[in-house]
């Protein structure tokens, strides 16, 4: 049977942030490596977590892996919330996101470019400000996770 192994590596990943312990900040946190060795092997390659050969019944997970993991988790398995929050719109991003229609909005938030994916996707926003005249949200790529942004220049 053929797979998508990105998308495997990518739940893989969101799990081992479910079973992570030893958390330090800054430095990573240990997860049990209870998973397929070919996934754990190219987690490594993509360096968000140390070599898993070895006897320890943990592995390291990197800082990026665990915060990839921690986004990844919260994007596949945390129950939906009615609206998406935006936690740190400075307030003139805010007053500026809020001049916009409801369509414009989503929008927005439903193309932007992913040089991951290589493709349009839809963004889950994590903040915002300005910069001059221009609106910038920054965010995650809803499909595969990676950090993404978009600028929205003044109409005039």
């Amino acid at each position: 049977m053929k797979y998508d192994k990105d998308k495997i590596d990518e739940y893989t990943l969101a799990l081992l942030y479910f079973v992570a312990h030893e958390r330090q900040v800054g430095m990573g946190a240990r997860a049990w490596k209870g998973f397929d060795w070919e996934t754990l092997n190219r987690l490594h390659a993509k360096g968000y977590i140390s070599n898993p050969i070895g006897k320890a019944k943990s592995v390291l997970m990197t800082e990026d892996g665990f915060i990839k993991a921690k986004g990844l988790f919260e994007r596949h398995f945390a129950k939906e919330m009615g609206t998406i929050p935006f936690p740190k719109l400075t307030g003139s991003a805010k007053k500026r996101w809020d001049e916009l229609s409801s369509d414009a909005k989503k929008a927005i938030m439903d193309s932007v470019w992913c040089k991951r994916c290589r493709s349009g996707t839809a963004m889950q926003v994590q903040d915002g400000k300005m910069s001059g005249r221009s609106l910038v949200l920054r965010g995650m790529c809803k499909k595969c996770g990676s950090e993404v942004a978009r600028a929205i220049e003044p109409e005039d």
